[in-house]
Formats: structure tokens, C-alpha cells, sequence
């Protein structure tokens, strides 16, 4: 009896998260093209998150394919999109709601977004759409494109996952894969490069799903693992190459995100098979701090352009104004307050608010909805 991988818990996975989100931190609070941002550590942090989501997503669909003598489409697409908007919906429009009050409310400061005269696009997650035509990085809720992709990609997999016939399943994935380095080149050429469209993505999203697939079917696993530990190398020096070139090139365009997709593999697929990572990276990965931060990853990126941007100016601010004392920062003392601030407004949001609707996915199970369909057949 094939095992249900879905309820597995993988620790390593989390590790992974804390490094993903510390990686997309890093470029935003530190200077680009200088120290720790010599290489892309951003969009390598983004490329992780999008391999991670598309191996956990194409895991839970895999395992819900079995289903369909007993569920519906309908019913294992609806629990799916329930379960997902509970998890990432609440937070989302928390901050939306804040930054549409925050003009209203004297001591915070103009927020720099395009949210006021662009709503729809954050409301509907069409961020992504926004930041493609305008290419105004500089808003503090530039960071929702990738929430957007994410979202839009849950859109349309399952109906690609649930309804391919099984012995085209692989092919379907590989074209998936494919298609994201195609589509990419196909917009460079018409001149069209910003890179946030989520056609742009499906690389990333794809492999993470070819790897949940080779799992969940037991294809072979220990030879996808080699294959993918000697593309990792020449991945991480094309990535390199890349990082010091800055040409925008054809061949850049192509191969980037695919390089920082196949790391991001290497990452995930090791750290999810069998016992993951071994010595001192897998010590690293299953350390408590490094899985907590893990835990609270969503929050942690959510919070972590507004704590720096907003927070701590309003901690001096009010520090003047209570105690008449000026507070000046080195650029050093910012980040390890933002820092300790970060990590305890996401500690908050993770378990005062978002662990709320977390446990709200207990009630939408395949299990309630087939119950519930059952007593109403009764009732009738």
C-alpha cells in the first residue's frame, strides 16, 4: 500500500523555509550588489519558496488523485482551495486593511505604495499584473507578486494534477517545466522581461512538482536524487555567473531561474527523502530556532519590508514624544532591532491570529464534505 506522503512531515522542510525567507530579507535590508548581496539572494529565496510550494502542492493533489472513485472533482478541488485560503488569505488582507487605514491614523507615517490607486490588483492578487506594468519596485507591497503567482498557480494545478490521465502525468509536468523556460524567452524576444508574470515561474513551480511526483509513485527515487546532486553544481556555477554578469541576455533569461530552480531542488529533494540532510546541514536544518523561524516564515515575509520601513520609525517617534529623548540608529542597530521586532510581531501574528484559521482547516476535510453530502441525500 503506497504510503500517504502528504502526511509526512518532513522537519528539514521548515529549515528550508527559514532559509528561503532569510535569503529574500537579506536583499531587501542590506545593499544591493554589495556584501551579502554580491550574489541574488532575493530572487534565490523566491525560487526556493516557489520549488517548496510546488513539491508540497503536486504531493497533497498526487494523493487526492486516488480519490476520484470516491470524490468528486468539485469536492477535492473545493477543499483544496478552502484549506489554501485559510492559510494564506487572512494574513494577506490583515495587511491590506492596515495599509488602507494607516493615512487615517495621525502618527503613522505616508506609506509609499500604489495600493491607493490600484486596489483591485492587491484585492484580486493581480499584484504581479501591476508590478509587470509599472515596474515600481520601490512600493513596500512590491514583495505580494510572489503571493500572487503562488495564488494564481493554485488556480489552475489541480485541475492539471487531478485531471491528467495517469500514464501522461510525467509528460504533462516535464511540458510544465518546459513551458516556463519557453514562455520566458517567447516575452524577451517581444521585448516584455519583468519576470513576475507566473507563466514566467512554472519552472520553478514544475520541478518541485516532478519531485513530489517521482516520490509519491516511488519512480525511482535514489536515481532522481543522483541526477539531481550532479545538476546542482553546474546549476550553482551557471547561478554565480550569472550573479556577476549583468548583461540581460537571451541565454540569462532562459537559464537563471531554471539554475536557482534546479538549487532549489537539490535543496528540497534531498531534505525530503528519507531522513534528509545528514551532518552538519542537517543538524542545521532540524535545529529549533532554524525550524521555528520556519514555522513563522509567512509572517516573517509578510512583516519584513513594514518593520524596518514603518515600525521602527514609529518606536523613535514615539520615544521623543513620551520621554523627550532623540534616538539616532547606526544602520547596524536598525537591523538587529528590526530584527527582534520581526521575529515577535510574526511570533504574534503566527499564534494570535493566523493559528486561528489554521485550525479552521480541520472542518473542511474530504471526509465532512462526503458526511455532509450524505445526510442531505438522507434529508431529501
Amino acid at each position: 500500500m503506497r504510503q500517504k506522503q502528504e502526511d509526512i512531515y518532513n522537519p528539514q522542510l521548515d529549515g528550508l523555509r527559514t532559509i528561503a525567507v532569510v535569503l529574500v530579507i537579506m536583499f531587501h535590508w542590506f545593499p544591493v550588489d554589495k556584501g551579502f548581496n554580491l550574489i541574488s539572494n532575493g530572487p534565490l529565496g523566491v525560487t526556493l519558496f516557489f520549488v517548496l510550494s510546488g513539491f508540497l502542492i503536486t504531493r497533497i493533489l498526487l494523493q487526492n488523485r486516488l480519490l476520484r472513485p470516491v470524490y468528486r472533482f468539485s469536492d477535492i478541488y473545493k477543499v483544496f482551495m478552502v484549506r489554501r485560503v485559510l492559510r494564506i488569505f487572512p494574513l494577506y488582507y490583515l495587511m491590506l486593511l492596515f495599509v488602507w487605514l494607516a493615512p487615517r491614523i495621525a502618527f503613522i507615517p505616508d506609506i509609499q505604495t500604489d495600493f491607493y490607486e490600484h486596489p483591485l490588483h492587491y484585492l484580486l492578487y493581480s499584484s504581479n499584473f501591476l508590478i509587470d506594468k509599472t515596474g515600481n519596485w520601490s512600493n513596500v507591497l512590491s514583495i505580494f507578486w510572489t503571493l500572487a503567482v503562488e495564488e494564481q498557480f493554485y488556480l489552475f494545478w489541480p485541475i492539471v494534477i487531478i485531471k491528467a490521465h495517469a500514464r501522461n502525468l510525467k509528460q504533462v509536468i516535464m511540458a510544465t517545466i518546459l513551458a516556463g523556460v519557453a514562455i520566458r524567452g517567447l516575452l524577451f524576444v517581444v521585448d516584455h522581461n519583468a519576470g513576475v508574470l507566473m507563466p514566467t515561474c512554472l519552472d520553478s513551480f514544475g520541478l518541485g512538482a516532478l519531485w513530489a511526483y517521482v516520490l509519491v509513485n516511488n519512480d525511482n527515487p535514489r536515481r532522481f536524487i543522483k541526477i539531481i546532486n550532479l545538476a546542482a553544481p553546474i546549476a550553482g556555477l551557471l547561478f554565480l555567473y550569472f550573479c556577476f554578469n549583468h548583461d540581460n541576455t537571451l541565454f540569462k533569461v532562459l537559464f537563471f531561474r531554471l539554475a536557482m530552480s534546479v538549487i532549489s531542488l537539490y535543496l528540497v529533494a534531498n531534505a525530503s527523502y528519507k531522513k534528509g540532510f545528514g551532518s552538519y546541514f542537517g543538524a542545521f536544518l532540524e535545529n529549533s530556532v532554524t525550524m521555528y523561524l520556519g514555522r513563522i516564515s509567512y509572517g516573517l515575509y509578510i512583516f519584513h519590508i513594514m518593520v524596518p520601513y514603518l515600525l521602527i520609525p514609529i518606536m523613535i517617534s514615539a520615544i521623543r514624544y513620551f520621554f523627550e529623548i532623540s534616538v539616532i540608529l547606526t544602520d547596524q542597530s536598525i537591523i538587529m532591532f528590526s530584527t527582534i521586532l520581526l521575529i515577535m510581531v510574526s511570533t504574534m501574528s503566527k499564534y494570535c491570529f493566523e493559528q486561528y484559521f489554521i485550525n479552521l482547516k480541520s472542518y473542511f476535510s474530504l471526509k465532512r464534505v462526503a458526511n455532509r453530502r450524505a445526510e442531505d441525500l438522507v434529508i431529501k
